[in-house]
């Protein structure tokens, strides 16, 4: 029996970069690409992965080194300028990336992977303020195979383990509690596992990997505050604050750097 997930919008939940007190102007005209929305301050477009291809010579897929060569390249002021920004979004779009390197990777891994995806930029401009969002917009129709049995994956095709090395997220309810674990060994493998005593959801292996994973796509953890990383995980689990009584949350990454906090409510 597959599993099928069906994501209609994936709308980035992370953290507006603030970008001082100037504004953005309203003039992109990306020809390439598509305008989702507009409004007197907010604007956004979505970019297929044939846009980013054109504008940066770079051909995305599943590949690290091809997902990595994307990043540096979206980094480059000149390729939003190719896309239709004018020279001051340019520069902060390409330095939000630069700012968010995990987030945008993982963004890019989850484009790489299923082709109705597409890269989303936000650009914001009210006055006195003005910042830059991004994330995923599109339908999500992958297929995913069951576990059979195994806790374990593998990390060959997975950038996210590229990054990160540990993960455990802990929620206490007043009810059960959930619980996320995701460890890259030694040789490679991943031992990823989810409980959700709540719902009775328990998922192991390549399963469990990738859904622990695409909680990541749109949160970027070493930006966001303990309470917005606290929300998205639980606009993820599609569950709330109700009933909680802790949220533990620790990420490892592989430059030994780590976000580790607790929060009693």
């Amino acid at each position: 029996m597959k599993l099928k997930k069906m994501t209609s919008l994936l709308l980035l939940s992370g953290i507006v970069l603030s970008v001082g007190g100037t504004t953005l102007t309203n003039s992109t005209s990306a020809a390439a690409a598509t305008i989702v929305s507009e409004s007197k301050y907010e604007k956004v477009i979505s970019f297929t992965k044939e846009d980013l291809a054109n504008a940066t010579g770079v051909t995305l897929n599943t590949t690290e080194k091809a997902i990595n060569n994307m990043y540096n390249a979206l980094k480059k002021a000149s390729v939003w300028e190719s896309l239709g920004y004018d020279s001051t979004q340019a520069q902060r779009i390409a330095s939000r990336i630069s700012q968010s390197m995990y987030q945008t990777i993982g963004i890019l891994t989850s484009i790489a992977n299923h082709q109705q995806l597409q890269f989303k930029v936000v650009t914001i401009n009210k006055p006195n303020y003005s910042g830059v969002n991004i994330g995923t917009i599109g339908t999500d129709d992958a297929t995913e195979e069951p576990d059979k049995g195994d806790n374990t994956g593998n990390a060959d095709d997975s950038a996210f383990s590229k990054q990160v090395k540990d993960v455990e997220i802990k929620m206490e309810y007043k009810k059960g509690k959930i619980e996320l674990e995701y460890e890259v060994k030694s040789n490679g493998t991943i031992k990823a596992e989810v409980e959700n005593k709540l719902t009775g959801m328990k998922l192991k292996g390549s399963v469990a990997q990738t859904y622990i994973e695409e909680l990541f796509v749109d949160l970027d953890t070493k930006t966001s505050s303990q309470n917005e990383i606290a929300e998205h995980v639980m606009k993820y689990l599609k569950t709330d604050q109700k009933g909680l009584k802790k949220f533990d949350f620790k990420v490892k990454y592989a430059d030994k750097t780590k976000v580790d906090f607790k929060i009693k409510y």
